[in-house]
């Protein structure tokens, strides 16, 4: 094939890549999850997130439509570990105290059915947590590169931050659905549409850290947070006593208020006070800059 006929090729391709990609990560969790299914071991699972997961095919389309600079901006320039300390504690703590306070007014109000899932004694509480920090961390991993790094800044270049998280919501969310169709890794005992109302304000404040430190690392580290959440503290009906969506719905609604005061606080435009959303255009990387008037003043081209 000649080099002009490799290039339309290329550039079809590039106009739909989005589409490409949530086509191809839906079959590749749809196919992993219904072998798992099949065949009772439940790891299998982990092959539609982790060996073929939406991280990995963001990388393989990255080279294949960019090459070498853009994974250098995936791989490299998001990977930044100077979040600011506020911004640390931002990601690994909000969903986990926001988790606190729902399990803790559930106790407040009377609730019955608050009971310990893990050991909290400092003895105790180490060992219990490190398994699952390292599970949930290898997810997280599998995904983030995925939807943060690569679908989030393709859908802020037409979509303001708001618009983008919530577009990216509902894929993220659906991507699970067929893990909840086939029982593996999404909780069984609660409707699909609650999940959902839990997810897309999720994805709303990872956006927020993820616009504010233009990092991964950041959205890594509240989804491994938000992960480790639903395993220590009793939030969903299989963790309470009485097996109730009450406290799961009195955490919903805290997430809610979180993100809400976030959108009001940090503006629906960027989600973002210190830094505008970053975008990936037609070049290897673009970033909406604001004016001092507060209106977009234009694209800035990325020179490494």
């Amino acid at each position: 094939m000649s080099t002009s006929k490799i290039a339309v090729a290329t550039s079809r391709i590039r106009r739909l890549e989005l589409p490409i990609f949530i086509v191809v990560v839906g079959l590749i969790i749809s196919g992993a999850t219904a072998l798992a299914s099949a065949t009772g071991v439940e790891e299998l699972a982990l092959i539609g997130v982790v060996i073929l997961g939406p991280s990995v095919i963001a990388i393989l389309m990255t080279a294949l439509l960019i090459g070498r600079p853009g994974l250098r901006h995936l791989l490299k320039k998001q990977m930044s570990l100077r979040l600011g300390g506020r911004w640390y504690l931002a990601a690994i703590f909000t969903i986990p105290a926001l988790a606190f306070i729902a399990v803790g007014l559930r106790a407040l109000f009377g609730g019955s059915d608050i009971t310990p899932i893990i050991d909290y004694s400092p003895s105790a509480v180490l060992p219990e947590i490190a398994p699952i920090l390292i599970v949930t961390l290898v997810i997280s991993l599998g995904e983030e590169f995925g939807w943060r790094g690569y679908v989030l800044p393709r859908l802020q270049v037409r979509l303001n931050a708001l618009q983008a998280s919530l577009v990216l919501g509902v894929l993220w969310g659906l991507w699970h659905f067929p893990g909840f169709l086939v029982g593996q890794g999404v909780p069984l005992e609660t409707p699909f549409w609650v999940i959902m109302l839990w997810i897309i304000p999720a994805a709303i404040l990872i956006t927020w850290v993820y616009n504010s430190t233009g990092s991964v690392v950041a959205a890594i580290a509240m989804h491994t947070a938000a992960n480790i959440s639903f395993n220590v503290f009793p939030l969903l009906p299989e963790t309470t006593a009485t097996g109730g969506l009450t406290t799961f719905w009195i955490f919903i609604g805290v997430v809610w208020v979180m993100t809400i005061g976030v959108v009001i606080m940090f503006g629906p435009t960027h989600l973002s006070r210190s830094k505008p959303r970053t975008t990936i255009g037609r070049g290897v990387e673009t970033q909406m800059a604001v004016s001092s008037t507060g209106k977009l003043g234009g694209t800035v081209a990325a020179t490494e």
